[in-house]
C-alpha cells in the first residue's frame, strides 16, 4: 500500500510541477539555437501537434524557432490528448480522458513550450462546447450503426465531413480498448466515433478560420494524429510528418496522408541511377550486418534483433514449409494504405484457413518485439486453431532459410526483403514497402490473396535476382539521398535513439546531456537550416 501511495503522490506531483519530469523538456533547451540575421521573407502561422514526448517537444520547438527566425508571425499548439489519455474502456479510463485531466497533464508541457509557441489552438478533450458535444454524441449512435453494416467489407469506409476516419477508428480501438480483434458492435467503437466527430468539428473550424501555412505532426495513425492531419490537408495546409526514421520529414498530400514513405518509385528510381554495382555493394555490407544481429536505422524501433540468435533449436520438418511472420496484434495495421483486412487477427485467420486449404505445412513465428498483450492473443489464436506449429520468437530468420523454407508470409513487414536476400520469396498484402519489387507477391484483394496462398510454391525469380532486388530495396530505403538528406537522417536517428534508449530514459544529468547533445547537433546542422528554408519555399508554392 505504501508503494501505491508513493506512486500516486508522484503522479499528483507531476500534474502540478512547473515542467514535466523528462530530460530536456524545458524552455531553456532552445537557448542559442535561433539564427539571428536571417531574411524575414516568410510570414504566416505555424501550427503543431502537442504530444507528451520529449523527442517531439524538442524537434517541433526547434522547427518553430527556426521558422520564427525566418519571419513566421505566430505559432500555436493543438493539444491532441483525448482517447489516447488512457488504456481501457472503464470509468477510470474515461476520467483520465476527460478535459480536466487533459488540461492538468498538459499544463507543464505548455509552460515548457513558452519560448517557441505562442498559444494553444484548441484541445481535443475539452468541456468548452457542451451543446455541440451533446449533438455529436447523439449523431455518434447513428454513425456507429451505419458503420456496423460494413463489417464484411475488405476496406470499410467511414467519412465525417468528407474525412475518412475508418482506419483511424480501427487502429485506435486496437490500441486503446485494447483488443486484438476489431469489433464493429462494441460500444467502445461508438465512443471513438464520438471523439472523431468532435475532433473533425474542431479541426474544421480551426483550419478553415486560421489557415496556417504549416502543420507539424508526429504520426498520422490513430484519431489524435490522423484527423488534424487530414483536415489540414483538406484546407490546403502544408502538413509535415516526422514519424518515419528513414527520412527526415515528409510533406504529405491528400492522396498520400501517411507518415510512411511512398515506395512506389523505389525500383524505377534505382534502375535510373549510375554506379549501381557500388551502390548494391554498400547495401550488401549493411544488410549483412543486420543479418548478423545488428540493429540499423530501419529497425531502430526494435528492442531486439530478429537475427540475434542463430542457435535456437528448430523443428526438423521445416524443409519445404511456409513461415507466417506475425505482427504485433495491437500495433497500427493501417500505417500503410490499402490493407485488405481490418486488423492482424483477421489477416492471420484468413491466412491460416488459406494455407490449410492448400495442404501446406506452415509455421507461425511471433514478432520478436511484440507487447505482452500479443502473447495472450497468440494463446487465444492457438485455442481457435488447435494444432498450430509455433517457432521460437528468438529464432534467426537466417536459420529458417537454411532449414529450407520455401515462402514467407507477412502483411507488410521488413522481413520480406530480408528473406529475398536469403533466396526466399514472400506473399504480402497492402501497399507495403516492397510492392514495386518482384520478390514479394502482393495481393490487392482477398480473392487474390487466397489464390497466392494456394500457389505458395510459385516463384518466377532466380535466387540471384531475389538477392539483387533485395539489395536494391535496401539501398533505396536506407542509403538513398543527397548529402543533406543523409546527414539529417543520421542525426535524426541518433537523436531518436537517445530519447528512446532504455539507458537514457531517466531524468538524471547524464541522460539529459546525451539527449541535448544529440538534439543540438541535429538542430545546428546546416542541413537542418536548409530543410527549414525548403519548408518556407514549399509553403509559398
Amino acid at each position: 500500500m505504501a508503494f501505491n501511495i508513493a506512486g500516486l503522490l508522484r503522479k499528483l506531483g507531476a500534474l502540478f510541477a512547473r515542467f514535466p519530469h523528462e530530460a530536456g523538456v524545458r524552455p531553456d533547451s532552445f537557448d542559442g539555437l535561433s539564427e539571428a540575421g536571417l531574411a524575414h521573407s516568410a510570414s504566416g502561422l505555424l501550427t503543431a501537434q502537442s504530444v507528451t514526448d520529449k523527442f517531439y517537444f524538442l524537434l517541433f520547438g526547434a522547427l518553430s524557432q527556426q521558422l520564427k527566425a525566418r519571419g513566421v508571425a505566430r505559432s500555436e499548439l493543438i493539444v491532441v490528448r483525448s482517447v489516447n489519455g488512457a488504456i481501457g474502456a472503464g470509468p477510470l479510463a474515461e476520467m483520465k480522458r476527460s478535459g480536466l485531466v487533459a488540461w492538468l497533464v498538459m499544463r507543464p508541457w505548455i509552460r515548457a513550450y513558452v519560448r517557441v509557441f505562442d498559444a494553444v489552438a484548441y484541445r481535443c478533450a475539452t468541456w468548452q462546447h457542451p451543446v455541440a458535444d451533446l449533438l455529436d454524441y447523439v449523431e455518434s449512435r447513428r454513425t456507429w450503426l451505419n458503420f456496423q453494416g460494413q463489417a464484411r467489407r475488405e476496406q470499410p469506409s467511414l467519412k465525417i465531413n468528407g474525412i475518412e476516419v475508418a482506419d483511424l477508428v480501427i487502429c485506435s480501438y486496437l490500441r486503446f480498448k485494447p483488443q486484438a480483434q476489431f469489433d464493429f458492435h462494441d460500444p467502445f467503437v461508438r465512443r471513438l466515433i464520438w471523439q472523431a466527430l468532435r475532433d473533425v468539428r474542431q479541426a474544421e473550424a480551426y483550419f478553415d478560420a486560421k489557415k496556417p501555412s504549416w502543420y507539424l505532426t508526429s504520426y498520422t495513425t490513430y484519431l489524435e494524429h490522423g484527423i488534424p492531419t487530414r483536415v489540414a490537408l483538406k484546407h490546403g495546409v502544408k502538413v509535415w510528418s516526422f514519424g518515419n526514421l528513414n527520412r527526415f520529414g515528409k510533406c504529405l498530400s491528400i492522396s498520400d496522408p501517411y507518415q510512411t514513405l511512398d515506395y512506389s518509385s523505389f525500383r524505377t528510381t534505382f534502375e535510373a541511377l549510375s554506379e549501381q554495382a557500388s551502390r548494391l555493394e554498400d547495401a550488401r555490407v549493411l544488410l549483412e550486418r543486420r543479418l548478423s544481429g545488428c540493429i540499423d536505422a530501419a529497425t531502430s524501433y526494435m528492442r531486439q534483433s530478429a537475427y540475434g540468435n542463430d542457435t535456437v533449436p528448430l523443428p526438423s520438418n521445416l524443409n519445404g514449409s511456409v513461415v507466417i511472420f506475425l505482427h504485433d496484434f495491437y500495433d497500427s495495421p493501417h500505417v500503410y494504405p490499402d490493407l485488405i483486412f481490418s486488423d492482424f487477427w483477421q489477416w492471420i485467420c484468413f491466412t491460416i484457413d488459406g494455407l490449410r486449404r492448400a495442404n501446406a505445412t506452415f509455421f507461425l513465428k511471433p514478432h520478436p518485439n511484440q507487447i505482452s498483450l500479443s502473447d495472450a492473443a497468440l494463446g487465444e489464436l492457438c485455442k481457435t486453431y488447435p494444432g498450430l506449429h509455433l517457432l521460437p520468437a528468438a529464432a534467426s530468420n537466417v536459420q529458417l532459410a537454411q532449414a529450407g523454407i520455401v515462402c514467407g508470409i507477412t502483411a507488410y513487414g521488413t522481413v520480406a526483403h530480408e528473406l529475398a536476400y536469403l533466396g526466399i520469396p514472400s506473399i504480402c498484402c497492402a501497399r507495403h514497402p516492397h510492392h514495386s519489387f518482384g520478390f514479394s507477391r502482393t495481393a490487392t484483394t482477398r480473392a487474390e490473396y487466397r489464390a497466392k496462398l494456394a500457389a505458395y510454391r510459385e516463384n518466377t525469380l532466380s535466387v540471384d535476382e531475389l538477392k539483387r532486388q533485395a539489395l536494391m530495396f535496401y539501398y533505396m530505403h536506407n542509403l538513398y539521398g543527397d548529402d543533406d538528406a543523409v546527414a539529417l537522417r543520421t542525426a535524426f536517428v541518433n537523436f531518436w535513439r537517445s530519447c528512446n534508449n532504455s539507458d537514457t530514459l531517466g531524468p538524471n544529468d547524464e541522460s539529459t546531456r546525451t539527449i541535448l547533445q544529440n538534439f543540438e547537433y541535429l538542430a545546428r546542422l546546416p542541413a537542418f537550416g536548409r530543410f527549414v528554408d525548403g519548408m518556407v519555399a514549399n509553403a509559398l508554392q
